[in-house]
């Protein structure tokens, strides 16, 4: 993430991102004993706002995730809510596993692209 910010010219924020904690659901992805990833959600009116999945480096493309991505999708259509929402910076290679996981592109505001799932037209009301 980091990576993505400097290219913005955006500081990191660490007290923002502490304040941000108690309001979302932070889930730990867990392979075995081992934390190799972070989910984090937020319910958005009548979307589920998926507003950070990060895996450690070294567990990314061995399918981690899609079952994270899966179990947003799950857990969206289990609470009775229209989509899952995300942004994403354009040039971020997650975009094409988002995509393949059927989020569709709604905007594209400032190199960050916003999808969601299952597509715009039923997500937006």
């Amino acid at each position: 993430m980091a990576t993505y910010l400097a290219v913005r010219g955006i500081a990191w924020d660490p007290e923002r991102f502490r304040s941000s904690w108690v309001q979302f659901e932070n889930l730990v992805i867990l392979a075995g004993p081992d934390a190799v990833g972070l989910l984090r959600l937020l319910s958005e009116d009548d979307a589920l706002g998926l507003r950070d999945l990060q895996l450690v480096p070294e567990r990314q493309g061995q399918g981690i995730g899609t079952w994270a991505l899966r179990q947003a999708q799950a857990f969206a259509i289990g609470r009775g809510l229209r989509c899952v929402q995300l942004r994403v910076y354009a040039e971020n290679p997650a975009r094409a596993l988002y995509a393949r996981l059927g989020f569709a592109v709604e905007a594209v505001v400032d190199g960050t692209v916003h999808m969601a799932w299952p597509a715009p037209r039923r997500c937006a009301g």
